[in-house]
């Protein structure tokens, strides 16, 4: 557990290291896009290929499956510096979805630290509800420290859980969706964005894609394998859809803009760190137009 957790830190903070610096961070941030509003729009709290559209994506599913009377409760597993979970947030309080509470749980301490610096929450949790750096007023993402395989909440208090991009960072996916299935009420659902994880049967990626997604930080299965992991730890209604042409376009987007504003982006990441992004994301790309990475959008439901 010590050896993924240093090198799943080592591999973040290799890359994000600029952001480890929040306040001179934001200030770039602000530097670049002018005013507060629109540097928060720009996602630099979220790590994940897919970015603010992605989770749209997850929002969505989430409010179109989850039949709830009443405030929900919600916990991404691999949240990160937290960007993605406060989007998530944001975009279900558009579709009419209130949260009662959200937990960000990451086993790597220093992005618990910094979801709690950029989140504006206090250490025990329960921090204020104003808005962060990814524009989320409201309920306030409570961040944990804890391994996605054991995490320390009760069984059935929740009611959905999230993984936006982060599950290719699980080296044993079926012990964490057993995790899921355990805290999840029956009838609750599990929604997560399949970036980088996803293989085609029979299918191997290039060894650039490698380089740039190494093994033991990111860990593949097949697809059939992914659902045979969600079955076995409790889940039905199990649904992949790919989202092979959405993110083929979305990736051209991301990289167009990157590297149109490559000065910008160098700025506040440095320039080595802006290459590797750039590169990391062209990588997935060329592997989503050879069909070997499945991108997905994966939905589950608990047992009842």
């Amino acid at each position: 557990m010590r050896r993924q957790k240093d090198l799943q830190g080592e591999y973040h903070h290799r890359i994000f290291h600029a952001l480890h610096d929040w306040d001179r961070a934001w200030a770039g941030a602000l530097a670049v896009a002018g005013e507060d509003a629109r540097a928060r729009s720009l996602g630099f709290d979220q790590l994940g290929h897919f970015g603010d559209r992605g989770c749209a994506l997850v929002a969505g599913e989430v409010a179109g499956r989850l039949a709830a009377d009443g405030p929900v409760t919600l916990a991404e597993f691999g949240c990160g510096f937290g960007g993605a979970l406060r989007a998530v947030l944001r975009d279900l309080r558009e579709h009419g979805v209130e949260v009662a509470w959200a937990l960000g749980i990451d086993l790597v301490w220093d992005h618990v630290r910094l979801c709690r610096t950029i989140g504006g929450t206090e250490p025990s949790g329960a921090g204020p509800s104003g808005a962060g750096p990814s524009g989320a007023a409201g309920a306030a993402v409570r961040p944990v420290q804890a391994d996605a395989g054991a995490v320390p909440l009760r069984e059935g208090v929740l009611d959905a859980v999230v993984c936006t991009g982060s599950l290719p960072h699980f080296a044993d996916p079926g012990r964490v969706f057993a995790e899921a299935a355990r805290t999840l009420r029956p009838g609750g659902v599990l929604v997560m964005t399949e970036e980088t994880s996803l293989l085609a049967p029979g299918r191997a990626v290039s060894a650039e894609f490698r380089r740039l997604h190494p093994p033991g930080i990111f860990f593949l299965a097949e697809v059939g394998e992914r659902v045979v992991q969600l079955w076995d730890a409790g889940f039905t209604d199990i649904r992949v859809r790919s989202l092979r042409s959405w993110a083929c376009e979305h990736l051209r987007d991301r990289l167009k803009a990157m590297r149109l504003f490559f000065g910008d982006v160098a700025a506040i990441y440095g320039e080595s760190e802006a290459g590797t992004l750039v590169d990391t994301l062209g990588a997935a790309l060329g592997e989503y137009e050879s069909g070997a990475v499945v991108p997905a959008l994966v939905t589950a439901r608990r047992s009842p």
